[in-house]
């Protein structure tokens, strides 16, 4: 994809400040990874939608700077006849910085990461972002995150060749070598993977209702019950409204199946899932071609073999009374009725109960992410 002998020099910045140069960020930052066989691009009306402040207001507050950088490449061993053939730029990063006025601890984020095979091009950028970030007060950043750290965040470390699950963060296996040397390690988390076993026993408590969810209400009445979903690690601010509407609007593009467990009508937990569509929008390269948004729609209700299991909680004061394992018997029977043979769940941080919890019933981590700081 990107040639190993060819150097990158003459790099320049472009910020995007309005729906034009944003459109033209999302072009360099698409493009950096356009030919990499197992990268799914984002659903490309969400991306565009969620990229534009006036429409999206939790990233309205994020102060967001959508950056890309250009530079000219160079063979190290150059023959005569390529010494005449003309350069011209190459699109080599292309992150967002966000600074969320949640956190007071002078930490930005950096979300969206997309960068070629050259260690100084990763030294570059962050060189050009550490000063208006310093002039700001913000000393630290930490990445890879998505436009909500609860949503694609890390840098995968393993399982390069295979086509990764929907929401779920990818980078071509150059990248983790590259932040190991310019940045810092700070945690890690797991992708689970569980079989959906021929008979399905009832575990948990049979007298738990389980009714279906109504999904806008995680982002009002339940939002306490869907921050217990979102694990708080490295002091990430757990989702409040304007984060859950769009953490929900995200998801929403594709069908969605949810579950309530209420006892004696009260709210103590719920499940959220989705089908895993990732092949179909690798397909459909992320239905940037409006045609290719009519079949995407279509092929989002045709049935695949694997779901996501995006969100499962329970309250703190009703945890070990069996309710998170009727949740997931619910959860497996959803697949078994949608044609599923396995869900993939997270990423989780492996220290979470939740990890436990699911490792006691049969799933399986295996691809790990990291996230980098880097003191600026």
């Amino acid at each position: 994809m990107f040639p190993l002998d060819t150097i990158y020099f003459n790099h320049y910045p472009y910020t995007a400040q309005n729906w034009w140069e944003r459109w033209r960020f999302i072009v360099n930052w698409w493009r950096i990874y356009a030919d990499d066989p197992y990268w799914v691009p984002p659903y490309y009306p969400a991306l565009r939608r969620a990229l534009e402040p006036a429409h999206n207001r939790h990233l309205a507050r994020l102060n967001p700077v959508p950056i890309y950088v250009e530079a000219l490449p160079r063979r190290r061993n150059r023959s005569r006849s390529a010494l005449a053939s003309p350069v011209f730029e190459q699109s080599v990063a292309a992150a967002v910085v966000l600074i969320d006025p949640r956190r007071q601890d002078g930490v930005a984020y950096l979300a969206l990461l997309h960068l070629i095979n050259d260690v100084e091009t990763l030294e570059w950028l962050l060189e050009y972002l550490a000063e208006p970030l310093l002039s700001r007060g913000y000393h630290r950043i930490i990445g890879p995150t998505g436009l909500s750290p609860h949503l694609g965040t890390g840098l995968l470390q393993d399982y390069w060749s295979i086509l990764p699950p929907l929401h779920t963060p990818y980078n071509p296996p150059y990248l983790p070598e590259i932040a190991d040397i310019v940045l810092h390690r700070r945690s890690h988390s797991r992708l689970y993977h569980l079989q959906i076993p021929p008979e399905l026993p009832v575990r948990g408590d049979s007298r738990v209702e389980i009714a279906p969810l109504e999904l806008a209400r995680l982002a009002s009445d339940l939002l306490p019950l869907f921050a217990e979903a979102c694990p708080s690690w490295l002091n990430f601010a757990p989702p409040d409204v304007e984060e859950a509407i769009f953490l929900l609007r995200w998801l929403g593009n594709w069908p969605l199946f949810g579950w309530l467990a209420q006892v004696e009508s009260q709210p103590v937990g719920f499940v959220l899932l989705q089908p895993d569509i990732s092949p179909f929008l690798r397909w459909a390269r992320g239905g940037r071609n409006p045609l290719w948004r009519l079949w995407l729609a279509w092929a989002s209700r045709r049935p695949v073999r694997c779901g996501r299991l995006l969100y499962l909680a329970v309250l703190p004061g009703w945890r070990k009374r069996g309710i998170g394992s009727r949740l997931l018997y619910q959860a497996m029977l959803t697949a078994k009725q949608q044609g599923w043979q396995s869900f993939s769940i997270g990423p989780l941080p492996g220290t979470i109960a939740a990890a436990k919890f699911l490792e006691n019933r049969g799933a399986q981590p295996q691809q790990t992410y990291l996230l980098y700081q880097k003191d600026l």
